[in-house]
């Protein structure tokens, strides 16, 4: 597989973004994700059409929020898992842990429609919904930083999508 070029700056940019949150440093993966060991986010670059519009409409819905920008709302959902850390129990933990290896087992020979409402259940659990809030709330009050973080960020993930000729890809489709 063929090393991508400015991997480390695309890096570099969105976890300056994310340190004034407490965000230890952000890194390229193939999941959103946080982890509570380093105190770090992950971010991928690959789109999921689906997962990406279910999350996006359970917002809507439960939040009565129009997302705008979904990688940032989706980076803002991981920070809101450090920010929401200290009202998770260890009995709610355990239980999201286990309802998350049910969802995942089951996910695997699901449908469509049966994927939305295990979807639905994941994004409904307690410490799902607290960071979902927790990055709703945020964007709700900090509509001109989150507009900011955007305008360095996708500036920062199209000169990589550049250097690494995926914009060539995208004009020629």
């Amino acid at each position: 597989m063929a090393k991508l070029k400015g991997m480390k700056k695309l890096n570099k940019t969105i976890s300056a973004e994310l340190k004034p949150f407490g965000i230890s440093k952000a890194v390229c993966s193939d999941e959103y994700s946080y982890n509570f060991i380093d105190e770090s986010v992950n971010f991928k670059l690959t789109e999921n059409e689906i997962e990406d519009r279910w999350f996006t409409e359970f917002i809507k819905e439960r939040f009565n929020y129009n997302v705008r920008y979904p990688f940032v709302i989706s980076l803002l959902h991981e920070i809101g898992h450090h920010k929401a850390n200290d009202e998770i129990t260890d009995a709610i933990q355990d239980f999201c842990e286990n309802e998350k290896e049910r969802i995942t087992a089951e996910m695997f020979n699901a449908d469509e429609d049966y994927s939305k409402k295990l979807e639905w259940q994941y994004f409904n659990l307690p410490d799902e919904i607290m960071a979902t809030q927790w990055a709703v709330t945020y964007a709700i009050k900090h509509p001109k930083k989150i507009k900011k973080m955007w305008v360095k960020m996708k500036k920062a993930l199209m000169n990589f999508y550049k250097i690494n000729g995926v914009m060539d890809e995208i004009e020629n489709d």
